[in-house]
This record gives structure tokens, C-alpha cells and sequence, in this order.
């Protein structure tokens, strides 16, 4: 890049040449005044102080060129280590996605697991409430009592027990979720910060733009080499225009010694500047330099070039120094970037701590996933079983209250059993007390007719009264009595059982066909009574009912027994 403020004028670099040129002179001028040649050589004294400013411009240019070597090798460490860095970045966002697919896959179950509890609860509970508005059928409680629902006869403290028990499975699952979302966190946090501070290491330029700048760069350091040697050679054509300045003061009568004095009083005024004309002078004087003119057209064209190139001192100074502002504009753009590059390369050194920091932490990452997935199937087995127990617990109350409208079918079939019952021993009653009715009239009879011709003491049971019968009820005590009694009848031999049926004729005819009913009807009731509970269970299985001789107590629960009584 070329300086803008490159000089297109003449520089006193011609001055040399100008002397050595002989085609090029004019007409001899006047002779020029001496104090017209000091006051140029004093200013030329102080253009050599632009020296400063070139030694300034090459040390910019060489502090650039090795900031720009630095710069590049920083560079190209910086890309390496972020490639590397943002492969394993991409690898860990991969790992981050999969624990994220199995966190959704655990929120997903987890409200199918709500769902499905919610629904077993539901119907439990809405079983329950089923249960709770049924009022027991004051027909199967005492008539003291106050009135009571299905649910007073069962635990309802199970219930409750369950739902306390999926509760805490819910908050155990919500436990295993919150701590895997905390490993989560924990590796969210840790990739933002290496995303973060790859951000903070990268340009923001794209790869053209980054190539260009770099181009951009390499040109602004070619323009400070150029303008750190552009400035060199004004300060040689400077150094050169001192000289024959110093020449032609020299070769001019009067001339040394008036410009010592003049150097003398500008030092004293402004402070030396580092050059001496008294040794320069000196030095001339003592070595004859290719300056020095040999014929008066030599010094005539000295003078005229002297003269030619003082109008110019002021301008190449400016140059200079306007070249120098450049150099430092530019010495601090590529300062700018090699600090950015080493602070690039100083960053991916961090962020490469760091992605180590987080590989050593990788491990317990996938290891919350497997723990998160180990501990989600144990409890949801729990959960399982538990809505297996609901499920469970819901048919026993929903079989319950079904078995419930049966029991109120089996107490009505009861009922008509024992109404049927009651209606046949109240017809065996009427019958007998009718059968007892007409054997009084006929025993009254007999004795009107024969008994005055038959003894007493002829058959003792001449004048005896009829006997009497009568219906009552017995308790479940006396009806395990009268099973045992069955039993024991059943075992009993062949021989008793003739004596019982001769017993049973000693009653006369009347008297046979009323306990032949009664045996008959007592020995189905006792069949029946004997017969498994599953067979009891049976719509047409009548009601339990012992019955036995004449002699013996008959038994039945809440229902009617014989007892023999005479009259």
C-alpha cells in the first residue's frame, strides 16, 4: 500500500546529481549572501533531526514484521486447536442429544404412568363412592340400628394406603427426573461456557473475508517497509544537502567562522540537537569529500542547487514525518492483530482446558443416563404392580356390590322359603288339629258305646286323652344338635329302623299317617341340611332345617321346631 502522502516534488536527493550535470547549469548568478547560506545551513541542521523519525520507522517496520510472523504462526495454531475443539464440541453435542432423547422418553412415560394411575384411581374411587351412596337394606340389619352403606363393612384404610403408595411412587419418579435434569444442567452449562469462549476466540470474518485480511495485512506490511526506506533515502538526501551546505559555507570567505557563531547562539537558545557544524566542518576540512568544487562553475552550480534545494528542506521534512504517522497507524493495526491472535491462541488453550474438564466429566453424564434408566424401570415395575393391587382391589368392590344386589335376591328367596314353610306347617297343623278334633269325637263315641261293658285295667290306654302336637322355633345350637342326632340316626342298624317304624304304629292309623308325613318331610330338610355349602348356595336349595322323632327337639335357624305335649 502505497503512503498517501508519497512526494511527487523534486527532494534535495538532487542536489548530487545537480553538481554532476553539467548540461543542466545556467548563467553564473550573483554571488549569493552569506547569511542567506547560514540561515540555510542551520536549516539544514535541523532537518537532520528527522533522523529520530526514521530510526522510529525501522523499528516499526521490524517490530511488525516479527508481530506479523507471530501473528501467522499464532494463526495457524488457533485454527488447529479450534478445528480439533469443535469436532469434540459436535461429538458432545451428539451425547447431549441422545440424554436428551431419553429425558423426553422418560417425560413421555411418565404421563402415560399419570394417565393410567389416574384412570385405576377413577374407577376405584368412583366404585367406592358407589359404595358409599348404597344404603344397606334395613331388612338385613337389627331395626335399632343405624342406618349403614357398603362401605361401613369394608377397609376403606386399604384404600387409601394404596393411594398414598402411588403418590410416592409419583414423587419418586419426579425425584429420579429432577435428578437426571440436574446432570442435564450440569452438562448444558458445561457446553455453553466452551461454545461461549470458542465465540469469543473466533474473527468475524468468513474464510474469503479472512483471506483478504490477511492479504491486507501482508500489503500494509510491505508499505512499512517501503515507507521506513522511502524516509531512509529522504534522510540521506537531507544529510546530503547538509553537506554541501557545509561545503559552500566552507568555501566562502567568512563562512565557517560566522556559522559556528550562528550554531553557537541556536544552541544556546534551543539546546544542541546532536550535530556539530565545527566537526563537520573539521571533518571536511581534514578529508576532501567528492563535494568539493574545483572550478568556480563548480561552485556556481553548488550554490544554485544549495539555493534550489532549501525551498524543498521544509516539504521532504513534512514527508517524513507524514510517512511516519502512516507507519504508525499501520504499526498499530498489526498490533492490533497479533495481540487478537495471541489472544485467540490464549483462549483455545483455555477452551481446550476446558473440553478436558469436560470428557472427565462425560463418564458421570452417561452414567446418570444408565442410573436414570434403571432406577425409571424399578419403580415403574412398583408403579405396575401397584395399579395391578388397584385393579385388583377394584373387582373385589365392584364384586362386592354386585354380590350385594345377590344378597338381596337370596334374602328375598329366603324369605318366600320360609313363608312357604310357615304356610306348609300351619296346613300340617290345621290337618292334625282336624285329624285330633275327630279322634276325640270317635274315642268319645267308642266310650259312649262299649265303655261301660270293657274293665279299665283291660288296655291302660283306654281312657287316655289324644296326644297334642305343636309347631316352635329352635336356635342354631339345637340344630348342630340335631345334626349330630342325623347322624347318628343314619348310622344306626336295620334293626332300629324297624323299631322305629313299629313305634310309629303303636299310634294308631291316624296318628301313622301324620308322622309318616312328618318323618317324610323332616328326613328331606335333614338331606338337605347335610348337603356342602356349595350346594346350600343354590337358588333352589331350600333353607336349612333339622327335624327328629316325636321325642326330640327340632332345630332351625329362625324358623319353627315340633315339640310333643299331651293334653
Amino acid at each position: 500500500m502505497a503512503s498517501p502522502t508519497a512526494s511527487t516534488r523534486r527532494s534535495p536527493g538532487s542536489s548530487a546529481g545537480s553538481l554532476k550535470r553539467s548540461d543542466e547549469r545556467a548563467s553564473v548568478a550573483h554571488d549569493i549572501p552569506l547569511e542567506t547560506l547560514v540561515t540555510h545551513l542551520l536549516a539544514a541542521k535541523r532537518s537532520l533531526s528527522s533522523m529520530n523519525h526514521v530510526l522510529r520507522a525501522n523499528e516499526l517496520a521490524t517490530s511488525a514484521r516479527h508481530a506479523q510472523e507471530e501473528a501467522a504462526l499464532l494463526s495457524a495454531q488457533s485454527g488447529f486447536l479450534r478445528g480439533a475443539i469443535l469436532d469434540q464440541a459436535a461429538i458432545l453435542v451428539k451425547v447431549r442429544r441422545s440424554l436428551q432423547a431419553t429425558y423426553d422418553w422418560g417425560k413421555r412415560d411418565f404421563r402415560v404412568l399419570v394417565k393410567s394411575m389416574d384412570s385405576v384411581d377413577g374407577e376405584l374411587g368412583r366404585t367406592i363412592e358407589f359404595l358409599r351412596s348404597t344404603e344397606v337394606n334395613s331388612l338385613l340389619r337389627p331395626q335399632d340400628e343405624q342406618r349403614k352403606n357398603l362401605l361401613d363393612f369394608v377397609d376403606e384404610e386399604s384404600v387409601n394406603m394404596m393411594r398414598d403408595a402411588m403418590k410416592k411412587s409419583i414423587e419418586e419418579l419426579q425425584g429420579i427426573q429432577q435428578s437426571f435434569d440436574g446432570d442435564l444442567l450440569r452438562f448444558d452449562n458445561d457446553i455453553r461456557d466452551l461454545k461461549k469462549i470458542i465465540v469469543e476466540s473466533q474473527t468475524q470474518e468468513s474464510d474469503d473475508e479472512g483471506q483478504e485480511s490477511q492479504a491486507f495485512a501482508m500489503d500494509m506490511m510491505m508499505d512499512l517497509v517501503e515507507n521506513s526506506s522511502v524516509m531512509a533515502q529522504l534522510l540521506a538526501s537531507l544529510t546530503n544537502h547538509f553537506d554541501m551546505c557545509v561545503t559552500a559555507i566552507r568555501t566562502t570567505e567568512g563562512g565557517a567562522a560566522l556559522a559556528r557563531r550562528r550554531a553557537a547562539e541556536v544552541n544556546h537558545l534551543q539546546g544542541s540537537d546532536g550535530v556539530s557544524i565545527s566537526g563537520v566542518i573539521a571533518e571536511q576540512e581534514s578529508n576532501m569529500s567528492d563535494l568539493e568544487p574545483t572550478t568556480d562553475g563548480d561552485r556556481a552550480e553548488m550554490l544554485r542547487v544549495v539555493v534550489q534545494d532549501a525551498g524543498e528542506v521544509s516539504d521532504v521534512v513534512q514527508e517524513i514525518q507524514e510517512r511516519l504517522v502512516v507507519m504508525e497507524q499501520d504499526g498499530r493495526v498489526l498490533e492490533q492483530r497479533n495481540a487478537d491472535a495471541e489472544k485467540s491462541y490464549i483462549t483455545m488453550l483455555e477452551a481446550f482446558t476446558i473440553l478436558g474438564s469436560i470428557g472427565d466429566r462425560l463418564h458421570d453424564y452417561l452414567a446418570a443416563e444408565q442410573d436414570f434408566k434403571t432406577r425409571w424401570e424399578l419403580e415403574k415395575e412398583t408403579v405396575f404392580d401397584r395399579l395391578a393391587e388397584m385393579k385388583v382391589m377394584r373387582g373385589f368392590y365392584d364384586g362386592y356390590a354386585s354380590a350385594y344386589n345377590t344378597l338381596i335376591l337370596e334374602v328375598e328367596r329366603r324369605k318366600a322359603v320360609e313363608d312357604r314353610v310357615q304356610n306348609i306347617w300351619r296346613m300340617a297343623q290345621d290337618s292334625v288339629d282336624k285329624l285330633l278334633a275327630a279322634d276325640g269325637a270317635s274315642r268319645e263315641a267308642f266310650r259312649q258305646d262299649v265303655g261301660e261293658y270293657l274293665p279299665t285295667d283291660l288296655w291302660p290306654g283306654m281312657l287316655a286323652v289324644p296326644q297334642r302336637w305343636q309347631v316352635t322355633r329352635i336356635e342354631d345350637e339345637d340344630i348342630q344338635q340335631a345334626v349330630g342326632a342325623e347322624a347318628a340316626e343314619q348310622n344306626n342298624s336295620s334293626t332300629n329302623s324297624r323299631s322305629n317304624r313299629s313305634r310309629v304304629q303303636d299310634f294308631g292309623r291316624i296318628s301313622i299317617s301324620f308322622v309318616v308325613i312328618f318323618v317324610s318331610f323332616g328326613r328331606r330338610m335333614i338331606k338337605l341340611f347335610v348337603l356342602p355349602a356349595s350346594d346350600l348356595a343354590e337358588p333352589h336349595r331350600p333353607k336349612r332345617r333339622a327335624v327328629h322323632n316325636p321325642t326330640t327337639t327340632v332345630d332351625k335357624d329362625k324358623k319353627k321346631m315340633f315339640d310333643k305335649t299331651g293334653i
